[in-house]
């Protein structure tokens, strides 16, 4: 009895390793998948057929195409919200450290720049496709609160969701290049301050204009 419960813990270990090792092999191979097709269109036997799975495992592993692309994203959107909220708070209460902060987020989404390109990018179809529209009215808020604070009144939102696109579009820019991780932190950083002196710029311009206006 005691040989026969140490052969079946034996299995299961064995089983539980199988089901790990082929739902990772599962995850590398949709992943690649969805960014190649988006979600919409990447098709599941592809899927398989790369990760040499058969429907039937897959659908052991995952319930659905959804569930697939859902373990994808979910450890990103998860930790990036926490992050976020943190920095948010450190940021309250220290000012100083903005820059730092801006940087970690950065450092963040470059590690997980093919998750944050699906998410962003290749979402259309999926309960994620609104995730970017909700990142950019979140961007633009906080574009409008700075700008207000220096103008002394609220800005154009037309305005700030044209800046918004801009900065985004450099981020996915840098993502889908071929950089190493030096380089796009270095790209990231240039642009930061291409993008704060150009703030400051256009500032500059909106209340001289609205000075001459008066």
């Amino acid at each position: 009895m005691t040989h026969w419960l140490a052969y079946a813990n034996i299995t299961i270990v064995m089983e539980q390793e199988r089901k790990k090792q082929t739902e990772a092999r599962l995850l590398q191979c949709a992943k690649q998948e969805f960014l190649q097709a988006g979600y919409r269109y990447a098709n599941l036997r592809n899927i398989c057929k790369a990760a040499g799975v058969t429907t039937g495992a897959f659908y052991f592993s995952f319930s659905s195409k959804e569930a697939l692309f859902s373990a994808i994203l979910e450890p990103l959107i998860q930790e990036y919200e926490r992050l976020a909220a943190e920095l948010a708070g450190k940021e309250e209460e220290h000012p100083e450290t903005a820059e730092e902060n801006e940087r970690q987020l950065a450092l963040f989404l470059a590690e997980h720049r093919e998750e944050a390109i699906l998410l962003l990018e290749k979402s259309a179809g999926s309960r994620y496709e609104s995730f970017r529209d909700r990142i950019e009215q979140q961007m633009q808020a906080a574009f409008g609160s700075y700008f207000e604070k220096y103008l002394g009144k609220e800005p154009d939102r037309e305005l700030m969701r044209i800046l918004v696109s801009m900065r985004m579009q450099g981020f996915l820019e840098i993502w889908k290049g071929d950089y190493t991780m030096a380089q796009q932190m270095k790209l990231t950083r240039n642009i930061g301050a291409y993008a704060d002196a150009g703030t400051l710029g256009l500032i500059k311009y909106l209340k001289e204009e609205k000075d001459a206006h008066r």
